[in-house]
């Protein structure tokens, strides 16, 4: 139920899509600045916290792990270390021992940031408010751009670095120099060389952002189906009530479906909207009915979008770690 905030679709969108930002050099809390010197506070917060998380769930489940039979939790995470391990054994074929806790954190850290996206678009942004007198916040990292973007540049630096390890001056040189096109054209090859390691984080980077702020955009869009329910006019014992009613049989709904028992479930899904669209139930049911139907969808489906861009930067992230050991 979007509660919170301004009361209009515009200025909702827009508080939601505003960070809250920190100038260094007047070191004052600022909003919708622009500049080097100007962090966004919520961001860094929440990437640092979940890293914490990261770090803390795999610290027990290898404190606590066991050679006999394992529990669910210890399960899991063997599942994702093995998953890991088998996809930096197929694409990275060198001797860096750090290639896979490098891969198993980004993949790992990447996903939980993602994760954030499944909460409620007012939660968190309800309780920075009446908690702490936070005015905006905005709790999915890889939405901002500067951070998927300072990930991706230190998976970068750190192959690029690497290949220096690997191949020697020598051979990082020769490659920016005589490949593709020889010796006679090495303004050329140093050009084109530039040109491909420059869009390497510029393209691992953008991906998992655009992803990643078009859910988030829709997440809030469908949190406009009942914004006019927070308004001190709209507030009312019935519309409140028709509310909480509309969103039961939307559940209701889903559990139909879940159980295969169609006819009741498509009964309710059409049945419901049509009625209100003739004005034969309050305006407020039918929309939350609506919004919670199109937002389980859709949280059904970005659970494999979240995955998905998790495992394509720690996938990148090998790949980019196995091309600077090649040697051309």
């Amino acid at each position: 139920m979007a509660t919170e905030g301004t009361h209009d679709a515009g200025s909702y969108i827009l508080h939601h899509l505003t960070f809250l930002q920190y100038d260094l050099q007047t070191h004052q809390i600022v909003e919708n600045a622009t500049g080097f010197w100007v962090i966004n506070l919520d961001s860094v917060f929440f990437s640092i916290l979940l890293a914490v998380v990261y770090f803390f769930l795999f610290r027990v489940a290898a404190r606590k792990a066991t050679s006999g039979v394992p529990g669910k939790f210890q399960n899991f995470i063997e599942l994702c270390v093995g998953f890991v391990d088998s996809q930096v054994k197929d694409a990275y074929h060198h001797g860096a021992k750090f290639v896979a806790p490098m891969a198993l954190t980004v993949g790992m850290w990447i996903f939980l940031m993602n994760f954030m996206d499944m909460l409620p678009v007012d939660f968190l942004p309800m309780v920075g408010l009446d908690v702490f007198g936070v005015e905006h916040l905005r709790f999915l990292p890889s939405a901002d751009p500067n951070i998927t973007m300072a990930m991706s540049i230190t998976v970068f630096l750190t192959a690029f670095v690497y290949s220096f390890v690997a191949k020697g001056v020598r051979g990082v040189g020769a490659e920016f120099l005589f490949h593709p096109f020889g010796k006679w054209l090495m303004p050329v090859n140093f050009l084109l060389k530039c040109v491909e390691e420059l869009a390497k984080p510029i393209s691992q980077g953008l991906r998992l952002f655009g992803n990643m702020y078009a859910g988030e955009i829709i997440f809030i869009l469908l949190a406009c189906f009942t914004l006019g329910l927070g308004a001190p006019e709209a507030a009312t014992t019935l519309n409140l009530g028709s509310f909480f009613i509309f969103a039961g049989f939307a559940i209701l709904t889903v559990y139909l479906f879940m159980h295969n028992k169609a006819l009741w479930a498509v009964g309710l899904l059409v049945g419901i909207p049509l009625l209100g669209l003739f004005g034969l139930l309050p305006a407020a049911g039918t929309s939350a009915f609506s919004q919670i139907i199109l937002a389980t969808g859709w949280t059904i489906f970005h659970i494999l979008i979240i995955s998905l861009q998790a495992y394509i930067f720690m996938v990148l992230t090998v790949v980019y770690m196995a091309m600077s050991a090649d040697h051309h």
